[in-house]
């Protein structure tokens, strides 16, 4: 059984929007994937963040708080304590990210060593250097 996650990504014309990535190989085993480095993010409600790609890919990991992720096609989604999901937009126009509800948004942001592989793109459209 797939385990997939939410992923923001690219097309070949910048525009950023949501595919999932199975987490899981054809054998049924976690794929590997390196890690550079990792940070604690805290925003406080009401914080907004404009349009931009993310500078590296990276796996966000929810503590706290509730997110909502806009990409350019305008599809939003929202995330909150418990959720995980991929930031592999690094190029192109991004997305805009705003703080929702009452209480601070803590995330862990996991910096990883390169996108996952183009193979590994499930669901949703290509990743930037896949065909249409």
């Amino acid at each position: 059984m797939p385990l997939m996650i939410a992923s923001v990504n690219v097309d070949d014309k910048g525009e950023s929007y949501f595919g999932e990535v199975d987490t899981l190989d054809s054998a049924g085993r976690e794929r590997p994937q390196d890690v550079a480095y990792w940070q604690v993010w805290e925003t406080k409600p009401g914080h907004f963040a404009d349009f931009k790609p993310t500078e590296e890919p990276r796996c966000v990991a929810m503590m706290t708080g509730k997110l909502e992720v806009t990409v350019s096609t305008g599809e939003k989604r929202y995330f909150s304590r418990g959720d995980t999901f991929l930031l592999q937009d690094t190029t192109g126009k991004g997305h805009a990210v705003r703080t929702i509800g009452i209480e601070p948004c803590q995330a862990m942001l996991i910096t990883m060593k390169g996108k996952m592989a183009p193979g590994q793109q499930a669901a949703g459209r290509p990743v930037q250097g896949e065909g249409r």
